[in-house]
């Protein structure tokens, strides 16, 4: 675009009589490179920042929202079965599509793309992706089961304690909360995370490498710790809550993710997405039982088993971010920089990555 500027003003400058004067003509080269000066520094402005200018204001221009899942995330899973956010956008012409990803790590990998523009998961992949300096913005944090998030063995395994795990492969989804979870609990009984053989294996890939004792211990999440617990013969080694203490819910809390340019954009819908997952978390609480039978079909797990999921699926709270929720985090994201797990030191404060309105949605 300036190549194309820059020559409209040279024909005009050679063309115009007005400019025969050097110094004019000076005056109007320098024009020309102060603009392209201007346009440069503008071309590089950060593309993650929250507060850059409104480029798209109206939420009318939004044809189709983007959202990502995963299981674990109950209240996004929530609104999907139920079709609360379809029905709450349809009036404005906005139509809602659902990805599934396996984890936080690569649900934040798609929001990088623009695959997705709104999604959840555990704190710990957006500490990874920050330190790789991804796009994407906390907006809100969420609060679930101290219970759900285990290390299990099998029930014949000689794994009696956590100090037991020195030398034994552990099987985790890397980037996940369980990824934190195990560094902690290793911490605890005086071990280092070089002292287990990691295994980064996504649940799928997991479950049955743990049913062939292919792994010692797996750490895992519910729904899948409940589904694990049901299949096999399995013992529970220590849970987040045997770990963190009652800090549980905020040390390794779950967060909800937008683009930058959807935050930028189209505030007012994130606002209607965190709405929707308020209402969820309270059905959810106050029934378990039809929360269990919608997640059941959802999932295709046994009625059984998520009707244990749901028995333990705490306040599941929808909080904005503050300070609160990022002083775990922060302490995951040390932790991580201290091990080399991730290659710099982050502020997971940054304003750049975290969503914070004048006042709750």
């Amino acid at each position: 675009m300036f190549t194309w500027i820059a020559h409209q003003f040279f024909t005009f400058i050679n063309k115009n009589s007005l400019f025969k004067y050097p110094a004019l003509k000076i005056f109007g080269l320098s024009f020309v490179v102060g603009l392209g000066l201007s346009l440069a520094i503008a071309s590089c402005s950060p593309s993650n920042s929250v507060n850059a200018p409104i480029e798209k204001p109206q939420s009318s221009q939004l044809k189709v929202l983007k959202m990502g899942h995963q299981k674990g995330m109950a209240l996004l899973n929530i609104i999907k079965a139920q079709g609360s956010l379809e029905k709450r956008l349809q009036p404005q012409g906005i139509s809602v599509t659902w990805n599934e990803f396996s984890s936080t790590a690569p649900l934040l990998d798609a929001m990088g793309t623009g695959a997705i523009v709104f999604g959840g998961g555990g704190g710990t992949g957006s500490v990874f992706a920050q330190a790789g300096d991804k796009p994407f913005v906390r907006v809100a944090a969420g609060t679930g089961s101290t219970r759900g998030s285990a290390i299990l063995v099998l029930e014949n395994s000689p794994i009696k304690t956590l100090r037991d795990l020195k030398g034994q492969k552990v099987a985790f989804a890397k980037g996940s909360g369980q990824h934190y979870i195990i560094v902690r609990a290793l911490k605890k009984v005086g071990l280092k995370f070089s002292d287990i053989t990691p295994l980064y294996l996504t649940p799928a890939e997991a479950l049955p490498a743990f049913e062939r004792g292919d792994i010692d211990a797996w750490l895992i999440w519910d729904p899948y710790t409940a589904e694990a617990e049901r299949k096999f013969r399995t013992r529970l080694l220590a849970d987040n809550s045997t770990i963190f203490g009652n800090k549980a819910p905020l040390e390794s809390p779950s967060f909800y993710y937008a683009s930058p340019d959807f935050i930028r954009n189209y505030p007012d819908i994130v606002k209607i997405i965190l709405q929707e997952l308020e209402k969820a978390g309270t059905w959810s609480r106050n029934n378990y039982k039809d929360s269990a039978k919608l997640l059941s079909k959802l999932y295709k797990i046994d009625l059984s088993t998520m009707e244990t999921v749901e028995k333990r699926g705490g306040q599941r709270q929808v909080l904005p971010v503050n300070d609160g929720v990022l002083s775990g985090l922060q302490r995951m994201a040390d932790t991580f920089y201290e091990l080399k797990v991730i290659p710099k030191k982050i502020d997971v404060k940054d304003k750049n990555y975290n969503w914070i309105p004048e006042r709750k949605w």
